[in-house]
Parts: structure tokens; sequence; C-alpha cells
């Protein structure tokens, strides 16, 4: 986790196109949001947090991962990164939320809302990833029966659909964290793990497919049987006569003979 560090809240200017009338000046309710609305940001910030948190104890506690592929090893060291960089904002937020409350200038109350209300979008796609993750991993690493590979497809094909690979969700939570960067009220605590941020997010996007596309459970050119192996066990899949291939899918090898 991050030491404790302290951040200085952005001064923000509202257009000259879009002048602040007298009314707003004297009643702080005309045009604004009530302050529980805009600040519903540090809620799911939380949520994302306990999200997080528990997806890497599950994988902590992980037992029998023999044959994982990568892509769940470098999902799984980029949590810690992902939690400072969270909280960091979950402090700018409430920052922002007991200025809110104590502020008694209209134009800033007003500022402070804007700026929270403008990340809730990203917060919100950044929880729905990490929420398939957690799903994700707990099928895969606390089910029972089939091997980690068949609980992984199933739970990728069946349940979150074809984008939900390891590396997907990943990446959506990464790049869900570079986009706060842009918005003023984060771009403090975010940017000062911008380094290590453009870091991870080249790692996801460099990692090779933990379910290809070409794998032959889906997808088969030409004609012929063709043989699956749901295990990370090796198939042999002989004719009497032809020449074998030798294909490897999601670390499992498979012999198809023509």
């Amino acid at each position: 986790m991050s030491a404790c560090r302290t951040f200085s809240l952005p001064v923000l200017h509202k257009p000259s196109c879009e002048p602040f009338s007298v009314d707003e000046r004297l009643h702080p309710s005309v045009h604004t949001m009530s302050g529980a609305e805009a600040f519903a940001v540090i809620g799911l910030i939380s949520s994302i947090i306990t999200v997080v948190d528990t997806t890497r104890q599950v994988y902590d506690a992980a037992t029998n991962v023999a044959g994982l592929h990568e892509a769940f090893r470098l999902a799984s060291q980029k949590l810690p990164l992902v939690l400072d960089i969270l909280i960091d904002c979950q402090k700018i937020a409430k920052q922002a939320q007991d200025q809110f409350k104590n502020e008694t200038d209209v134009i800033r109350r007003r500022e402070l809302e804007q700026s929270a209300e403008a990340v809730r979008p990203i917060v919100m796609q950044c929880q729905k990833s990490a929420e398939e993750l957690q799903t994700l991993f707990e099928k895969v690493f606390t089910g029972d029966g089939a091997n980690w590979f068949e609980r992984y497809r199933k739970a990728v094909t069946a349940v979150l659909g074809k984008k939900s690979k390891v590396e997907h969700l990943m990446s959506d939570i990464l790049n869900s964290l570079q986009l706060l960067q842009a918005k003023q009220i984060f771009k403090e605590a975010v940017a000062q793990h911008s380094t290590d941020l453009g870091e991870a997010i080249q790692e996801m996007s460099d990692i090779q497919s933990s379910l290809p596309e070409e794998d032959a459970r889906y997808n088969q050119s030409g004609s012929g049987p063709m043989n699956i192996n749901g295990s990370t066990d090796t198939q042999n899949n002989y004719t009497q006569s032809g020449r074998n291939n030798t294909q490897n899918f999601g670390g499992q090898t498979q012999y198809l003979a023509k």
C-alpha cells in the first residue's frame, strides 16, 4: 500500500461564456445537484477497493494453480497498484466533499460538484470491470470439478462473455484509471503513479491471449474430425496414415493426425 500522502484540491474555473447569475450566488440550490448525488463517486470507489482487495485475497489463497496462464499471474501483480491509485483517489474525493460541505461560495461549491460528477462514468466502468474480474477469479480458483482451464473457459464463454478474458478485464481497469488522470480532481493523485500505470497497461497489452481465438474448441478449418482435450494432459489422436501435427492451446498440447 502507498504511504500516507496529502493532495491539494484543484481550483476549477467556470467558462466565461457561462456566467453565474445573482440567483446562483444567493441560492446555492439553483442549477446544482445535491452534494450526496455529486459525491456518490466516493461510495463507488470504496466498492471497487473492496472488490479488488477480495480478488487479491482469492488469488493469494489459491493452492492448485499448476499450468495457470501467465495472464492470471500478471493481472494479480497489478492489483496492488490498482489499490494504491484507488485509495489516493478516494482521499481526494473525500477532501473535496469536506470542502463542499464547508464552502459558502456558490461558484466554488458548483465547481466541486461538477468535478466529482465528471469522473463518475469512468469510475462506474472501472467498477464493472473489477466486479467481472472478481467473478472470474472466484470461478477459476474456488470452483469444484474441472481443471482451472475448463472452469475459466466456461466462465468466459457462458457467464461473462468472450470479451471478459482476464487480460481484457485488467486492461480495462488500468485504462479507466489512466483516464482519471485527465480529470482535474484526480489528476495529481493518478499522476504520481503514471509511470507504473503506463508500464502495467503495456504489459497487459503484450501478454498472449489466455483463450486464443484459434483454439480448436471453437474453430476448425478443413475437413475431418476434430478432437478436443479439455484437460491439461497431452492428447494423442492417430489415424492409419498421414502426418501428425502438434498444436498447443492454453497450455495444452494436442496432436492431430491427418
